[in-house]
């Protein structure tokens, strides 16, 4: 049922590709920052935080991003008041992954261990056990094993696991970690339990002989397939999916344009699409709303919305209390949301050419006013709508950064665009001098560019409130 065995090192660097690079390191640093611009720390707290963040920047600089990532793991625990010992330097440090997420009862699985930089433990704690368990949802539990002895030198690792028959559902694969009596870590990764293989074969099966015409529908049903291996790579958490309704989705997609229609023709309101990247010929996901007035008789306005570190396409609808779409509905606008690809991309390379891809499907599948195309963002989509407005400073009509900030040398470009910007003079995360900066140079350039600065403001709290005058202000803009 379980045994255990060493992964052969020329695999190491492999398995750590996703915790020893930059984007972790960024993604890591952005909420140390918040933490350190929002707890109640002592002076001792404070200095001591600010000096290992300083270790952190200098690692990273250096390439050394399991150094950088220890320094914050630190700093945090010294923030948080958490004493800095070896057993909580080894449960940062511990790292557990399925070699496939997506399970079903009986099938084989690897769980890989690793860690993200080299735990330092005292001679007591160089031998420990390692326990695998199979978590349900409702907090039952299933042994997947007895203990295993281990060790930091044995590694990287791999625990090779058999599913149990258990109902089909969201599961967590928990690593309890003891060194005798004392708890070093207890690791968890999402699973979900279901037999869905034959599922997924038939849908791959239709999609090779469905028609061709009609490449946006196919694209979305297509996705389905796609987001059940993002699910099974790790790469998309499965207790965040509905797996059949995905599969029926595509399904009835299917139905639709091997009868000859185009299953997007009359629909309305919220819509989850995707489309083939060309750059690298991967499904990429996108989120659009249509209103329901829209009509193919008359050009429509349309925003782009771009999403913060750590989201996704559904993070500007689902979240801001809804105002996204009521707004778009009120006024009269298609929105699009993008996927901006790698949490931490902040728009550039590929991401950015999502954005202007999916901003291409959208115009060549409705009818778009090319003098009414805004571009908007929360966070790192703030920054992002700063980024790709300066490369692209022909397309968009007017911008809407939210809690971002840029290149202010980059504002000449963006001289003849007007701007709604918003931040909160409070903001823990990112520091609303960033705001004041752009705004500056914009105005300096000639930028008609209206600041919102809200007092006491902070991260999140002031992008609600200000979608619907940011709204407004669309309104009122249009190319020449």
């Amino acid at each position: 049922m379980l045994r255990r065995f060493l992964v052969p090192l020329v695999l190491f660097s492999a398995l750590l590709v996703q915790a020893q690079d930059a984007s972790l390191v960024l993604r890591t640093s952005v909420g140390y920052r918040t933490q350190r611009n929002s707890l109640q720390l002592t002076d001792a707290q404070k200095q001591d935080a600010d000096r290992l963040y300083r270790e952190a920047e200098q690692a990273n600089v250096a390439g050394k991003y399991g150094d950088a990532m220890r320094a914050m793991a630190h700093g945090t625990a010294v923030m948080q008041g958490k004493e800095w010992t070896p057993a909580a330097e080894f449960s940062a440090a511990v790292r557990t992954k399925l070699d496939h997420a997506m399970l079903e009862p009986g099938q084989h699985a690897r769980l890989m261990v690793t860690a993200l930089f080299p735990p330092q433990l005292p001679p007591e704690m160089q031998k420990f056990t390692e326990t695998p368990v199979l978590r349900a949802a409702g907090g039952s539990e299933n042994s997947l094993g007895n203990e295993i002895a281990a060790s930091p030198s044995k590694l990287p690792q791999a625990i090779e696991i058999v599913v149990p028959n258990v109902p089909p559902g969201d599961y967590q694969v928990e690593l309890r970690i003891a060194a005798g009596q004392t708890s070093l870590a207890t690791v968890r990764v999402p699973a979900h339990i279901q037999s869905l293989s034959e599922a997924v074969t038939r849908l791959k099966a239709r999609l090779a002989k469905a028609p061709r015409e009609n490449a946006a529908a196919l694209a979305t049903a297509g996705y389905a397939v796609t987001l059940y291996e993002r699910a099974d790579s790790g790469d998309a958490n499965p207790a965040r999916i509905h797996f059949a309704d995905e599969f029926a989705a595509a399904n009835a997609m299917l139905d639709a344009l091997e009868g000859g229609k185009d299953p997007f023709a009359e629909k309305r309101g919220d819509l989850h699409k995707a489309y083939r990247s060309a750059a690298d010929n991967t499904l990429q996901p996108y989120r659009l709303f249509i209103p329901d007035s829209y009509t193919a008789a008359k050009s429509w306005p349309l925003v782009v919305a771009l999403h913060g570190m750590g989201g996704d396409e559904n993070s500007m609808f689902d979240a801001y209390a809804g105002e996204v779409k009521k707004n778009a509905e009120r006024l009269g606008f298609l929105v699009v949301c993008p996927k901006g690809r790698d949490t931490a991309s902040m728009y550039r390379g590929a991401a950015e050419q999502d954005v202007m891809d999916v901003l291409a499907e959208v115009r060549r599948d409705y009818k778009i006013d090319a003098r009414r195309i805004y571009l908007m963002g929360h966070s790192m989509g703030g920054y992002g709508t700063w980024s790709t407005a300066m490369d692209h400073p022909d397309v968009f009509a007017a911008l809407g950064p939210i809690s971002g900030g840029g290149n202010a040398a980059g504002m000449v470009k963006l001289k003849d665009i007007p701007q709604f910007v918003v931040h909160g003079d409070a903001d823990p995360t990112v520091p609303v001098t960033q705001s004041r900066t752009m705004v500056e140079a914009g105005k300096k350039a000639g930028a008609n560019i209206v600041y919102v600065e809200v007092p006491g403001g902070n991260h999140i709290s002031v992008a609600a409130p200000n979608i619907g005058p940011m709204f407004d202000f669309f309104a009122r803009q249009a190319r020449p």
